[in-house]
């Protein structure tokens, strides 16, 4: 069966997806959508397709049998909504939604329409988070510390501004959230603090959190601290996740989650690289569960995923209130 791929949104992190799918089998491109005309000029003639700014139209047009949906956090909603009407599967590039109010409203027609719908996490899928996944089933974590603190983000003003990004902590350092999860299972209090924005100079319109630091109740008892900043132009520490339980040293690091699992005694170290081409593994499962009808490799669905919205949601508002948050999705 030949799958029929369409696209809303097609700047940045797109790209990974147009990739991947023109390397799947049987797999073709044929919608874009996005509001910048250049930009969609440029995505046609490398992978073809018919060009939309309307993601109705372009639904009712090509009939695809998936939509990618790439858009910045503010812009969620329509989107989405527009693949319920049409019943067309989605698969989501994270975070899901900048508000709680968007992500149920889509999940409810989720569950309303049976529309299979997933989100793009694509660190689930690669074989050194199933490897600590598995060790940790048996030996639990209890002290996580993790983050994403490595400088000035490029090209997307919009990243500056928290009403557009929701700021670092929900836009970005969601993968690192969303691996506390997967790994450690579900959150049950956030307390998070947030650096003053006098600490950045030289950034325009710079309204998100400069530097935030998260602390994190688990409801197996564990305990949790995820750190993010978007504040020093020398660097950072990093993409990291650092796990310790009883028996195991867990080690998460780059934007490639290498693995290093350290035994009890140090003569036992597991290391295992993170794959160049994770989104490649993640488009084939997405594609072959539209194939199938079967969702069984896909790690994320869209359901799960709200969840992690909820834990950076509730971060923020610890840190407008100053008080513990419940981590509850819905």
């Amino acid at each position: 069966m030949s799958v029929k791929v369409a696209f809303i949104g097609v700047g940045g992190i797109a790209g990974q997806h147009f990739n991947s799918v023109a390397k799947i089998a049987g797999a073709e491109t044929v919608g874009l959508c996005d509001v910048d005309a250049k930009r969609l000029a440029q995505r046609q003639a490398e992978f073809g397709g018919e060009t939309f700014t309307d993601p109705a139209q372009m639904l009712k047009a090509t009939q695809p049998d998936t939509v990618y949906i790439s858009v910045p956090p503010f812009a969620h909603g329509a989107a989405e909504l527009a693949c319920l009407r049409f019943r067309v599967p989605f698969m989501v590039e994270k975070p899901v939604a900048i508000d709680m109010k968007t992500a149920k409203k889509i999940l409810s027609g989720v569950k309303r329409t049976g529309v299979m719908a997933a989100a793009a996490y694509m660190n689930r899928y690669r074989a050194g988070i199933q490897r600590v996944r598995e060790v940790l089933a048996k030996d639990p974590a209890g002290l996580i510390c993790g983050g994403w603190v490595d400088g000035f983000p490029g090209k997307h003003p919009w990243l500056f501004q928290k009403e557009k990004s929701g700021g670092q902590l929900l836009e970005q350092t969601t993968h690192i959230v969303d691996l506390l999860r997967y790994l450690c299972g579900e959150a049950e209090s956030v307390s998070c603090y947030g650096a003053d924005s006098k600490f950045v100079r030289g950034a325009r319109n710079f309204t998100a959190d400069c530097a935030s630091t998260a602390a994190i109740k688990m409801q197996n008892g564990a305990i949790a601290n995820i750190t993010s900043a978007w504040l020093s132009k020398a660097g950072g520490m990093g993409v990291y996740l650092t796990l310790l339980s009883r028996d195991h040293k867990i080690e998460i690091s780059g934007w490639n989650n290498d693995v290093r699992i350290t035994h009890a005694g140090g003569k036992h170290i597991e290391e295992i690289k993170g794959e160049d081409n994770i989104f490649e593994i993640e488009d084939a499962a997405w594609i072959k569960a539209v194939r199938t009808g079967k969702p069984t490799g896909v790690l994320s669905d869209y359901a799960d995923a709200v969840k992690s919205l909820a834990i950076s949601l509730a971060a923020d508002e610890s840190m407008a209130t100053g008080k513990p948050v419940k981590a509850k999705a819905y």
